[in-house]
C-alpha cells in the first residue's frame, strides 16, 4: 500500500477572518468580493475540494494578499489533495509531467522520454552526474536543465564544481503542485537520500523550484530537514564574480523586462535582488513588469497541475501576455527554465532570454547547447506516442 504521511497543513484557521481578499484579488479567479467571502467561509468550515476552487493554479500569491498571514495557499493545497485522493487514478496527462516516480511504476514520463532521446555524449554526461561524488560544493541540476547536459558540463565557469543529477533525481515539485503530496514527499525523500551519498559541504541548486522545495517546502510542510546548506546558482555566480573566480568577458547588452516566476518571491527578497544584480552585472539593462516580485504572474505551466488540462495553461499564459503588452518591452529575461520555454513557445511576438544561458555566454563567451535547440529534443517517436496517449486526458474537459 502507498505510504501516507501526516504533513504540516500550514493554514492558520484561527487567524483567517474570511474576508475573501486572498481570492478576490487573484488574477486567475473571476469572483466578486462577496463571492470570495462566501467560498472562504465554506472552505474554512470544511476543507475539501469545491468546484469554485478550479481557478487555482497553486502560484501561492494569495498568501501575500492575506491581511492576517493565515497562509490561504496552504488551505487551497489541502483542498486539492482531497480532489486527488477522490480520483481513481492520477490524470494521465498530469502523471506524464511528474518526474521521479519511475521506481514506483510511473514509466511514461516526459523528462525520461527526453533523456532517452539524447545522443551518446549527452547520455554519458548524465550517467556521470548520477554517480555520487566528493567535492566542497555539489551542483544539483534540475529536471529541465538536465535536458541540455553539455551546456553545464562544458562550461568553463562551472568547470571546478562537481555536478549531480541522474534521470530519476527530482525534488518532487510537480507532484506537490498537483496536490500529490504523498508522492512528492517520497520523491523528495529519495532525492535527499541520493544527495547524502555525496560528500560535500554545500549544495548549489540550479533550479529555483528545487531551491524552494529544499529550503521551504521540505522543512516547513513535509518535515524533512536538510543536513547541508543550500545556495542558488545565481548567488553562486555572483560569488564567483565578486571573488574573482570568474569574470565577464562578453557583456550581454540586452534591454529586457525581468519575468519573475512563481517561486521567485517564495525564495526571499534577497534571492530576487541577487537575480537582478547578476543580470545587471553581466551587462543587461533590466526593467520590471507591471506584476513582479510578490505579485508576479505565472508563465502558464503551473496552470496545468490542477487538472492536467492544456486549456488551463493556455489561459494562464494569456494572462501573462497582457503583462508583457503593458510593459511596452519586446525582450524578457526569465530565470526559470520552464518560464523561459513557455515564454519562448507560447508568447509569439516576444523574445525570451534565459538568464542561465546569458550568464554562461557572458562568462564563457559561448554555450555548448543553447536552449533555443530545445524543440529538437521533442521530435522523438516515443514522445509523440506518449503525448498521443495522454491527449484525451489533457484536452477533454472535466465535469466537476
Amino acid at each position: 500500500m502507498a505510504e501516507q504521511t501526516v504533513f504540516a497543513r500550514g493554514f492558520s484557521a484561527e487567524k483567517c477572518i474570511q474576508c475573501g481578499k486572498c481570492i478576490a484579488g487573484c488574477e486567475y479567479a473571476d469572483m466578486t468580493p462577496k463571492q470570495a467571502r462566501e467560498i472562504m467561509k465554506k472552505v474554512t468550515a470544511m476543507p475539501q475540494w469545491y468546484p469554485e476552487l478550479a481557478f487555482c493554479i497553486r502560484c501561492g500569491k494569495c498568501d501575500n494578499r492575506c491581511p492576517k498571514d493565515a497562509h490561504p495557499s496552504d488551505l487551497e493545497r489541502e483542498c486539492l489533495e482531497y480532489k486527488r485522493r477522490a480520483e481513481s487514478k492520477t490524470p494521465a496527462s498530469m502523471a506524464y509531467a511528474v518526474n521521479g516516480m519511475g521506481v514506483e511504476g510511473w514509466n511514461a514520463n516526459f523528462f525520461r522520454d527526453v533523456y532517452k532521446g539524447l545522443g551518446k555524449t549527452d547520455k554519458k554526461i548524465l550517467q556521470s552526474w548520477a554517480t555520487p561524488k566528493k567535492s566542497k560544493d555539489i551542483l544539483f541540476i534540475g529536471c529541465t536543465d538536465r535536458m541540455l547536459p553539455r551546456t553545464w558540463e562544458e562550461s568553463q565557469a562551472l568547470r571546478n564544481i562537481a555536478k549531480f543529477g541522474g534521470p530519476d533525481d527530482c525534488c518532487g515539485v510537480w507532484a506537490i503542485q498537483g496536490g500529490l503530496l504523498d508522492e512528492g514527499y517520497r520523491i523528495a525523500r529519495r532525492l535527499i537520500k541520493r544527495l547524502s551519498e555525496n560528500r560535500f559541504e554545500r549544495l548549489v541548486v540550479g533550479c529555483g523550484h528545487c531551491q524552494k522545495v529544499l529550503t521551504r517546502i521540505l522543512p516547513e510542510k513535509l518535515g524533512i530537514v536538510l543536513p547541508f546548506p543550500v545556495i542558488g546558482i545565481y548567488d553562486y555566480f555572483l560569488e564567483m564574480i565578486e571573488t574573482g573566480a570568474a569574470r565577464v568577458i562578453k557583456p550581454q547588452k540586452i534591454e529586457a523586462a525581468i519575468s519573475d516566476p512563481c517561486f521567485g518571491y517564495e525564495n526571499g527578497e534577497a534571492f530576487l535582488n541577487s537575480v537582478r544584480r547578476l543580470a545587471t552585472t553581466i551587462g543587461m539593462t533590466i526593467s520590471e513588469l507591471p506584476h513582479n516580485r510578490e505579485n508576479s504572474l505565472c508563465c502558464g505551466y503551473t496552470g496545468y497541475f490542477n487538472d492536467g488540462k492544456v486549456a488551463k495553461f493556455v489561459k494562464t499564459a494569456l494572462i501573462k501576455r497582457k503583462d508583457f503588452a503593458k510593459s511596452g518591452k519586446k525582450h524578457f529575461v526569465s530565470y526559470c527554465p520552464g518560464c523561459h520555454l513557455f515564454n519562448h513557445y507560447f508568447q509569439p511576438g516576444y523574445k525570451s532570454h534565459y538568464l542561465l544561458e546569458d550568464v554562461l555566454l557572458a562568462l564563457d563567451g559561448k554555450v555548448a547547447e543553447p536552449f533555443s535547440i530545445f524543440y529538437r529534443r521533442l521530435v522523438r517517436p516515443r514522445i509523440g506516442w506518449n503525448l498521443a496517449s495522454v491527449a484525451k486526458s489533457a484536452l477533454m474537459p472535466v465535469k466537476e
